[in-house]
């Protein structure tokens, strides 16, 4: 892959920080004409500090913004707000999470609001270049912005903290460093604050729980067709006219993948109609993929966005409360509400296809009901799961706490929201998988699958030996997550 080239900010769209966050795509120098621009704007910056209390750069911060620093104070200030926020620790970031808040953080810098050097902007490049990752905690981020986890993202670049290597361990920054023969960062003025200001560490975190629900979302999608091919679900509940009738295109789309995933499959010409869990199949799938969508949309327009307080726009400081990210916190949320409905449909699923008055097979997809339990011990362990998503069902972003005596009374919980959507992803892919091997069961014992599913079917297959005694199938269940978890099952062709 050819290094992204940087001529404006817009450049470092979604598909840009994917790549250059989880794919390691490399950087170009970044175009001379954008450097220009930010120096310029970092030059009239200086000139306006001098006439005006401007925060975080000549005064205090939270609850003692209102004091004045001298001009000797001033001169390590900026260095020094790296080092008193951050009281953060383990479990840290995962690389492409920590690369994905760098890569937010520098489409932040370019668009010249928060008033920094072209140097930091290069050194930023240099870093997501040469895989430089810092330790950045994940969890128990209880501020107003993101200064707990800036601070231990960004107190590296003055060879303070700790980075992550590739194979996971943790590793002194200035060490880390000199490795690189890069000399600290010296942090000019306005850029210590510039650093700590805004939610990039959200954007990334949003932008990589993205890419990880879209694919699940498919997945989803395909579990439930291999479901409704195997209880032989009728047809009309899958039929166009249910999406004309939703006056929805989404679902519409939705409907299309799901006939030709499930085309060919044999119908019970008795049955009126499938479980409630079956015919609402369409409509939690569609909202699943408008959750997804909604926060792709979110994403989208906050890599548009300046989020720095102070930002410099124009020769003006203005105080913004863009670092709040609470629309990107709320989409999360909602990604996960989502999922975990979708989760507890799944276990309904399970429930119905063990029973024969639902599937026409043997009580418990076993040959030999009684001498043999089948699978209901699956069905039980997707209820523990589901069990745990209904406790994350709150929303993680409601909540408010006094900081700072007071000065700082609102925090989004956002990072909090990005790591329950982590669970959630998690817990979904289990009650997935056991889902999987249930349809799977039941299509082997029945008419086998529907002619667009054959291709999944034959993965299956693959990987679960035929269930026709009693056996532990936990191994089969680890084997099917393993599966979902390197992008299975996500093809879908319309």
């Amino acid at each position: 892959m050819e290094p992204l080239v940087i001529r404006t900010a817009d450049d470092l769209d979604l598909e840009a920080v994917e790549q250059v966050a989880l794919s390691g795509r490399r950087l170009a120098p970044i175009d001379s004409a954008l450097l220009e621009k930010v120096d310029v704007i970092h030059r009239r910056l200086l000139a306006r500090l001098g006439s005006q209390p401007v925060y975080g750069v000549n005064t205090g911060t939270g609850y003692l913004q209102d004091i004045r620093l001298s001009e000797s104070e001033q001169q390590g200030h900026q260095r020094n707000l790296l080092l008193a926020r951050a009281v953060g620790g383990e479990p840290y970031l995962d690389r492409g999470e920590a690369r994905a808040l760098f890569t937010a953080r520098l489409a932040g810098f370019l668009r010249g609001h928060a008033g920094v050097t072209p140097q930091l902007c290069t050194f930023l490049v240099d870093r997501l270049n040469d895989d430089f990752v810092p330790a950045i905690p994940r969890t128990m981020i209880g501020c107003a912005g993101e200064v707990i986890p800036l601070s231990h993202a960004f107190q590296t670049f003055i060879g303070v903290g700790s980075v992550i290597s590739e194979s996971g361990a943790t590793q002194d920054a200035a060490l880390a460093l000199a490795q690189r023969q890069v000399a600290p960062y010296q942090i000019a003025a306005k850029e210590g604050i510039a650093l700590l200001a805004g939610a990039p560490g959200t954007l990334g975190l949003a932008i990589v729980r993205r890419r990880e629900s879209k694919i699940l979302a498919r997945q989803l999608l395909v579990v439930w067709a291999c479901a409704v091919d195997a209880l032989h679900a009728p047809p009309s509940a899958y039929s166009s006219a249910v999406g004309q009738l939703a006056n929805d295109p989404l679902m519409g789309q939705v409907l299309r993948d799901l006939r030709v995933l499930v085309a060919g499959s044999r119908q019970d010409s008795e049955r009126v109609q499938a479980p409630v869990s079956f015919r609402v199949v369409p409509q939690v799938l569609t909202h699943v993929e408008r959750s997804v969508g909604r926060l792709e949309e979110d994403v989208r327009r906050a890599l548009g966005a300046s989020d720095d307080s102070p930002a410099f726009v124009g020769d003006e400081f203005v105080t913004s409360g863009n670092f709040h990210a609470i629309g990107l916190a709320a989409a999360m949320d909602a990604t996960s509400l989502a999922f975990i409905q979708g989760a507890e449909l799944a276990t309904q699923h399970i429930h119905r296809l063990l029973d024969h008055r639902f599937s026409g097979l043997p009580d418990q997809l076993t040959t030999r009901p009684g001498p043999q339990t089948g699978l209901t011990v699956v069905h039980k362990r997707a209820v523990g799961a589901a069990g745990e998503l209904r406790r994350l069902a709150i929303p993680a972003s409601v909540g408010l706490v006094d900081t700072s005596l007071g000065q700082e009374d609102a925090m989004t919980f956002a990072f909090e929201a990005a790591e329950r959507l982590r669970r959630v992803h998690v817990l979904v892919r289990d009650v997935m998988a056991c889902e999987l091997l249930t349809a799977y069961q039941a299509l082997s014992l029945g008419a086998g699958p529907a002619a667009g599913l054959a291709e999944h079917f034959d993965i299956l297959r693959k990987v679960v030996p035929p269930i026709e005694v009693d056996r532990p199938l936990g191994g089969d269940i680890a084997s099917l997550i393993g599966l979902l978890n390197r992008g299975a099952f996500s093809n879908v062709r319309s």
